[in-house]
Order: structure tokens, then C-alpha cells, then sequence
């Protein structure tokens, strides 16, 4: 995992960066917003990955990232933006990942009701993504460019273990709403930065995807960009426990259909 000076780092730099949003500026030149397709790859570490499956005894609390590791491990997302106009835009995203591991148990870990007992394990995790996201370009100008709107995110989710003949999964596929923001700070030529956050927090549980992310223009149709990505979230209810965080070094390449 990351080292923990940047745990919470990211966060404030979200803080910050909105807090600078310039109150009047002059406006840009207008340029019409064409579709654009990312591809962006990434190295992703695990903070923390605990379940508890269900949520009630004999089954126990254990950490997924005990039994496999911090990582690094592969991530990965494609996204399409298209525009609606000047102000609207759709946003469509796939995002796997993906753990499968073998790890040592150091003591009774009981899942499903089932008793894995200590010794070599085999993990799988996965929680992949896929959103179509509304946003409204509510501040444009020379520098600045912000939009907000929401998102419907459909999560697909999956834990195994594996314990010679003995197998115990748990899958879970569900729509979770999520607010979205964007904004984009152009502070030289050619350069920008980049906040991305999608997220959303209630008492049963929370989801949270933010970048921030440094880019550049290597011609007006083809733009590269890398940064650091929190993934955040997991439900705590009668049927389960679970939450993750990963952190992902990530860097992306953007072509423009213009």
C-alpha cells in the first residue's frame, strides 16, 4: 500500500483545489466540445480490504488483504464522453478489478457460515463498475472549466474462497447513485489539472472515486494525463460487512473525435 502520509493527503488536495476557484474571470473562446475517448491504466494498492459475510455470528471479520497482499495490482478503465451540447455531457465508464490470490489463514476464518481452517487460501475479489453519468457545465472561462451532475453506477462484486475441495462465494450486482464533479484548472499552454469525483455516503455504507491528475495537450486531438486515484467505499448491513480502499498511481490517454 502507500505509504500513510497519503492517506489522507489526496482529500485535502480536493479541498484545496475547489477552493480556488476563481470568482470572475474572463470568458473563453468558445470551442465546441467533441466526443472523446480515455483508456487509462493504472497501478492500484489496497489500504484496507475487511469482510465479514453475513454480518452476524459464527461468521468472522478477516482482512482480504492479510490472506493476498497490498498489492501493486492492475487497474484499468475506458471511458466515453459525448457531448450534448455546449453545457451538457454524457459520461459512460468501465472499470474492473480484479484480485485472485493464494495467501496463508493464521487462524479459523468462518464465511458463509462454512469454517475455512488456517493454512493456504485461495482469495478472489472483484468489484467492477459500469456508470452512465449527466453533467451540467455550470462555470466556464478562460481557465476554469467546472460541471457537476450524477451518476448511476452498476457495481458487480464477487468474494471467494477456496480451500481444497471447499469453495464459498458471495456475489452481489446492484445500482448505486452517485454525485459527480469536474473541474479543470488550464494554468499554462497546453497544460491542465484535473479533479475527478464521483462519491456518495449514507449510514449503510459509502462509494467514493476521486483523481487528481496533471495532463497535457500533445495535439488538439490526442491529450495524456497521470495522477492518483482513491477508490473508496463497502455496506454494513444484516447481510454483510464490507469495505475496501485502493489507491492507484494511473495514467490515461485521451483522443478527441473531432
Amino acid at each position: 500500500m502507500l505509504h500513510p502520509v497519503l492517506r489522507t493527503s489526496p482529500l485535502h488536495w480536493l479541498a484545496a483545489l475547489a477552493a480556488v476557484v476563481p470568482v470572475a474571470a474572463p470568458a473563453a473562446e468558445s470551442v465546441p466540445p467533441s466526443p472523446a475517448l480515455t483508456v487509462e491504466l493504472g497501478a492500484a494498492w489496497q489500504l484496507r480490504n475487511t469482510a465479514q459475510v453475513s454480518n452476524e455470528p459464527p461468521n468472522t471479520r478477516f482482512k482480504i488483504d492479510d490472506l493476498t497482499g497490498d498489492g501493486p495490482y492492475p487497474a484499468g478503465r475506458v471511458v466515453l464522453d459525448w457531448p450534448l451540447g455546449e453545457k451538457h455531457r454524457l459520461r459512460f465508464l468501465i472499470a474492473p478489478l480484479g484480485i485472485d490470490e493464494t495467501g496463508t489463514a493464521s487462524q479459523p476464518i468462518v464465511f458463509q457460515d462454512t469454517t475455512f481452517a488456517p493454512g493456504p487460501i485461495d482469495v478472489k475479489y472483484r468489484f467492477d463498475s459500469y456508470r452512465a453519468s449527466y453533467r451540467y457545465v455550470f462555470y466556464e472561462r478562460e481557465r476554469w472549466t467546472w460541471s457537476g451532475g450524477g451518476t448511476l453506477n452498476i457495481r458487480d462484486a464477487e468474494i471467494r474462497l477456496q480451500q481444497g475441495a471447499l469453495t464459498r462465494v458471495r456475489k452481489n450486482t446492484g445500482v448505486v447513485p452517485l454525485l459527480a464533479l469536474e473541474g479543470e484548472w488550464r494554468f499554462a499552454p497546453g497544460w491542465f489539472g484535473l479533479l475527478d469525483f464521483e462519491g456518495l455516503a449514507a449510514p449503510q455504507g459509502r462509494a467514493i472515486d476521486a483523481a487528481l491528475k496533471l495532463g497535457y495537450d500533445v495535439s488538439p486531438n490526442i491529450t495524456v494525463a497521470g495522477g492518483y486515484r482513491i477508490l473508496d467505499g463497502g455496506a454494513d448491513n444484516d447481510d454483510l460487512y464490507t469495505f475496501a480502499r485502493f489507491d492507484s498511481a494511473v495514467l490515461g490517454l485521451t483522443w478527441r473525435f473531432r
